[in-house]
């Protein structure tokens, strides 16, 4: 009798470890789907911004600048963020308080960081501020166009900036001594910060060189 139970046990025992492995095997793709959803597109939020302020500006012009349209949402990409993982062009930004802490796949020095954060944080300060200055133009009872034009050029030109540097990024994380290349790379952008952004009567215009 004991050897006929033998099977028998084994099949239990088989069953046991099987339905172990699969509850092992939901887990872990539960935790990489949360992971993955986590990770955020960084090009494709860009082109949305660009899309929604491209799309209010010419719905503007066809209603003869009095359109009821919900004004462009000014939205943050790397600034004031706690921790958030963010994606351009195939590269993950490991971002903490703000601040690119890594690129994962790359060995990046720490001054190579920094000059990262530098100017990826100066650029989306400059289209997030833009953004809610031109949206508070706009709501002027005696608007000012040529500051909202200004401050909408200034706005697209921050995003295609950061969309290119983020691109030369990706290029030159491919070549030898990468961190050294992109730091070089970088150190030749020259961007404004806020307080020492050009003056109107309204006092908000940047200039991006």
């Amino acid at each position: 009798m004991k050897n006929k139970s033998l099977p028998f046990l084994w099949f239990v025992l088989f069953i046991c470890i099987s339905c172990k492995s699969n509850k092992n095997l939901v887990v872990v793709h539960t935790i990489d789907t949360i992971i993955s959803e986590q990770i955020k597109d960084g090009n494709k939020l860009i082109d949305s911004l660009l899309a929604d302020r491209f799309s209010y500006n010419k719905a503007l012009i066809e209603d003869g600048f009095n359109s009821k349209k919900q004004l462009p949402k000014p939205t943050t990409i790397i600034n004031n963020t706690p921790f958030k993982t963010i994606s351009f062009n195939g590269l993950n930004y490991l971002v903490k308080d703000g601040k690119v802490v890594d690129i994962k796949g790359l060995n990046l020095s720490i001054s190579a960081l920094f000059i990262i954060t530098e100017k990826l944080a100066n650029l989306d300060q400059i289209q997030q501020y833009c953004c809610e200055k031109a949206n508070l133009e706009y709501q002027q009872e005696n608007r000012d166009m040529n500051a909202i034009k200004t401050l909408d050029r200034q706005y697209f030109a921050a995003l295609n900036t950061l969309k290119n540097i983020t691109s030369s990024i990706a290029t030159e994380a491919k070549k030898r001594n990468a961190s050294i290349l992109i730091e070089m790379l970088l150190a030749k952008i020259k961007l404004p910060e806020i307080k020492n952004l050009g003056v109107t009567k309204r006092n908000y215009i940047a200039k991006i060189e």
